[in-house]
């Protein structure tokens, strides 16, 4: 029995039935927690669950335990949870200094992943040296199953990304920026650019020059920009960074419907432990470049305190505020 496997496929099935992890605790008469275990491959339900869960969800055991309903393959290939990024025994130094020290964490379809910690944690790092900017000293990362050290072009097409600000042309149009990018990326369907353009809210903006943009609405080209790959992977490092509170709100809804419409996996580093808890599914806590805590939000939820609470428990009360 494949514990993890198992665990992703009751978390389909769960999201598949529009259910909280709360709300099938609930339903079982157990602790939320206890769910969030399960659908991490922590620990496995026992065979009185196992039948509970059948019925709920309307399979047999043997699926569950499995890990997948017996599709076509058609329907496997486009309905199985796969993993999009693996991070294994990743380690980072500059010098003597060691930055990243042994991290290791998976990221699968539609996940929404945030990544937090004091600063000087090793956040800005961890993403550059996964979307290779900086080379890695030891360990491995896979983009899609592909090896960034092997196949690093195909394990990048994967990808769309924001580190710090989105880079862009300001003296030409966000229309000009976007035909750029794709221009690079090879990508000819126009109607799909225009759905982007849409999607971002810049239509009746899209002609005019980036430099008479707001800072919103530069933040929204660049997530045009990073998602015309139709990538599997969106990373984001410090995306609200100098937004006021419309810009966050419309980001976050953005984020939240790229999501669920694409099964797109993103991971988000970001100081503002509020808007964490609104976007994020689940939460990596980095510290002096270790992982310190991988939960789901439900967890934090279900203890009925804040993000922040759990943040100051986890780490000893680091201020965050100016990461």
């Amino acid at each position: 029995m494949n514990q993890e496997k198992m665990g992703l496929f009751i978390s389909k099935l769960r999201k598949e039935n529009k259910m909280t992890q709360r709300q099938l605790a609930d339903k079982l008469g157990i602790m939320d927690t206890s769910v969030s275990k399960w659908e991490r491959g922590v620990n496995a339900p026992d065979i009185s669950y196992l039948t509970e869960l059948s019925k709920i969800f309307h399979v047999t055991v043997q699926e569950i335990l499995n890990g997948e309903r017996k599709f076509k393959k058609k329907e496997i290939d486009v309905n199985h949870h796969n993993k999009v990024l693996e991070v294994n025994n990743l380690s980072k130094s500059f010098g003597k200094r060691k930055v990243l020290d042994n991290i290791n964490f998976n990221i699968y379809e539609g996940d929404i992943v945030g990544i937090i910690g004091p600063n000087g944690a090793g956040k800005t790092t961890l993403i550059k040296t996964i979307l290779s900017l900086y080379k890695c000293d030891t360990g491995s990362i896979k983009i899609c199953d592909y090896d960034i050290k092997k196949n690093l072009e195909e394990a990048l097409s994967k990808t769309g990304s924001i580190i710090e600000n989105p880079d862009m042309y300001l003296n030409i149009s966000g229309r000009k920026n976007i035909e750029v990018i794709s221009l690079i990326n090879n990508i000819k369907d126009k109607d799909y650019i225009e759905e982007i353009i849409k999607f971002v809210g810049l239509e009746d903006r899209i002609t005019d020059k980036v430099k008479k943009y707001s800072l919103g609405m530069k933040q929204r080209l660049g997530i045009a920009c990073a998602l015309i790959k139709r990538p599997k992977l969106l990373i984001l490092d410090e995306p609200t960074n100098g937004l006021d509170p419309k810009g966050i709100k419309e980001l976050r809804k953005m984020l939240k419907t790229i999501s669920e419409k694409e099964n797109m996996s993103i991971l988000i580093s970001s100081h503002i432990l509020s808007e964490v808890e609104n976007i994020c599914d689940r939460v990596l806590i980095i510290n002096e470049g270790k992982i310190i805590s991988d939960f789901g939000i439900e967890e934090v939820k279900y203890k009925n305190i804040s993000l922040e609470e759990e943040y100051l428990k986890k780490t000893g009360g680091e201020d965050v505020e100016n990461n």
